[in-house]
């Protein structure tokens, strides 16, 4: 109740900002809108209607022209200005007329669609806006709307795109309310997007018209019939996510993810960030080490404000707590991939459950290759002496330990990007830093569960001496598993991988150092040149960058050409 009553703080918050132009904010802020219109609608507008619609057809574009040179601002203009757009929309247009015409229309839309979502009560002004709002797939009511022509990106990496279409793009936002389908989703909040356009103008009572107002959820781009003629809507999916990051909160759990797991192993999951869809190809993505989705804003972004891999792909991210060792975690998000596409197809037949694009940053790109690699008994075999079935653990310590040494490649994947990944190791995790970042790491219950159990039942001389070091205690952690002395590391690269995988690989002296060729030191500041490459990539992309080539436009551009590559990926 706590967590919601909070949510619902912050939407207000985001609510105001939007309305008075505050500039706070973490990743975007609010454009300061134009002021609000105070010319009351008179008896007038009803015979300039009729004049309207008596000009001919060949003559509608100019005379709409015209109408922007009066000088009368205020409603009863915006309402005739939009009344000739809709006669202007109708006729026969070649491309550049078509856009002039919806650009006209929407400049007139959008004064009467901030006035409706303000709330603003315009009947003094005697005009009438009624605003009726779809709900969601899940058939719920959105809590709030913000114009999405208002929100604008502190990162000028995330630039708004232009409007696409008819109507006045805008972000409906409600509650998580973690039952149903909402489990799949960021506890923050639903974000989606909706297009406002209006569906009747009604001059019935010639001193108060009524202005009848349409929400159209957008889970695609849609078309709107406009005198027998179809017009794309306009359609923002960008806006309604970054409306989404600028309230999540899984950055703040990073240290505690590292450091103190139990804390927030409760969120580990999946998270999707639109309406699960079938027919959309999955691009999971899988944060490293002291991280969390976030650090996807920049490549997420690039997705949805371009039309045709929003079309195509459906973005999804996933948590988890990054204390644990890798294997661990990846045994779990396996789970929770299979679990997400048993319910979205469960015979297993749609796009979405055939055509998985894993995108793996740093220790997430080992956590990646774990679903596209067989292990056969090659982890076990590295770890203990005997088979699992002549262990003398109880049942479910076995199978956990089955379930995390033993793995096969999972069949819906078909391609992964790895980013600054580690493959052979990194010597940082053998460093004093890394020495110190281990002895404070706490491992969750569910780890102590599986190897302190395991302890229990088990002597060195069930454990391999190799595997003895890392097996102290309660277990291996994340930054012990990154050395590159690690046998399971080093098992794991000798695995062959099942589908096509490419390389984004950082360097953080490119002013120095252009290829491993001429400067065999080449690394990112934590992972070099040599444990990120593999050779088996069916393209590798240098970029200048630190620890970080998730954020490098270069990166972001490589990767989107793989996205939207028909040969890229196999069908």
């Amino acid at each position: 109740m706590l967590q919601r009553y909070r949510l619902g703080q912050l939407c207000m918050l985001l609510l105001v900002i939007a309305l008075q132009g505050c500039s706070q904010g973490k990743y975007i802020y609010w454009k300061k809108p134009a002021p609000m219109p105070e010319e009351a609608v008179t008896g007038l507008l009803a015979y300039q209607y009729i004049a309207l619609n008596q000009v001919a057809d060949e003559a509608i574009a100019d005379y709409c022209l015209q109408l922007t040179a009066l000088r009368s601002p205020g409603y009863q203009l915006f309402l005739l200005q939009l009344s000739c757009a809709e006669r202007w929309l109708a006729q026969p247009l070649d491309g550049q007329q078509r856009q002039q015409a919806i650009g006209y229309y929407n400049r007139a839309l959008m004064p009467l669609v901030r006035a409706a979502l303000a709330g603003q009560d315009t009947r003094a002004l005697n005009l009438k806006l009624q605003l009726s709002p779809d709900s969601d797939e899940s058939g719920l009511a959105f809590d709030q709307f913000f114009l999405a022509a208002d929100l604008q990106a502190y990162d000028p990496f995330m630039l708004r795109q232009q409007d696409n279409g008819l109507g006045i793009a805008v972000v409906g936002q409600r509650a998580n309310t973690g039952s149903e389908q909402d489990r799949y989703f960021p506890p923050e909040g639903i974000f989606r997007p909706l297009t406002v356009i209006p569906v009747k103008l009604d001059f019935s009572n010639p001193v108060l018209p009524v202005l009848v107002l349409r929400g159209v959820y957008m889970q695609q781009q849609q078309h709107w019939p406009v005198a027998g003629q179809q017009y794309p809507l306009n359609y923002d999916p960008a806006a309604a996510y970054l409306c989404l990051v600028e309230v999540a909160v899984a950055d703040q759990l990073e240290k505690t993810g590292l450091f103190n797991a139990d804390k927030v192993d409760g969120k580990l999951g999946i998270y999707a960030i639109e309406p699960l869809n079938k027919d959309k190809i999955p691009v999971l993505m899988i944060h490293g080490l002291n991280s969390s989705p976030l650090i996807w804003r920049r490549l997420s972004w690039a997705i949805f404000s371009n039309p045709q891999l929003s079309a195509k792909y459906q973005v999804w991210h996933a948590f988890y707590p990054s204390g644990p060792p890798p294997f661990f975690n990846a045994m779990r998000l396996r789970q929770r991939s299979d679990e997400l596409l048993q319910h979205i197809s469960p015979d297993a037949q749609a796009v979405a459950a055939n055509n998985m694009i894993l995108v793996g940053h740093s220790m997430g790109g080992i956590i990646s290759k774990t679903f596209v690699q067989n292990s056969g008994m090659a982890l076990w075999d590295t770890t203990f002496y005997r088979p699992a079935a002549e262990l003398p653990v109880s049942a479910d310590t076995r199978q956990s330990l089955q379930d995390i040494f033993i793995f096969t490649a999972r069949p819906y994947v078909k391609a992964v990007v790895f980013i600054d990944t580690p493959h052979r190791g990194a010597a940082t995790a053998d460093g004093w830093i890394g020495r110190l970042a281990s002895a404070m790491i706490t491992l969750p219950k569910a780890v102590k569960n599986v190897f302190g159990n395991m302890w229990l039942a088990l002597t060195n001389d069930d454990i391999k001496p190799a595997m003895r070091s890392y097996m102290r205690g309660f277990g291996p952690n994340s930054v012990d598993v990154l050395s590159p002395k690690h046998p399971l590391v080093q098992q794991l690269n000798l695995l062959p991988l099942q589908v096509p995988v490419y390389s984004v690989i950082g360097n953080n002296r490119a002013g120095r150092c252009a290829d491993f060729a001429t400067c065999p030191a080449l690394n990112d500041s934590v992972v070099p040149y040599s444990s990120a490459h593999l050779p088996q990539a069916v393209a590798e992309h240098v970029v200048a960058s630190q620890h970080n080539s998730y954020q490098s436009p270069q990166a972001i551009e490589f990767i989107l050409k793989i996205l939207s590559s028909d040969t890229a990926l196999p069908q």
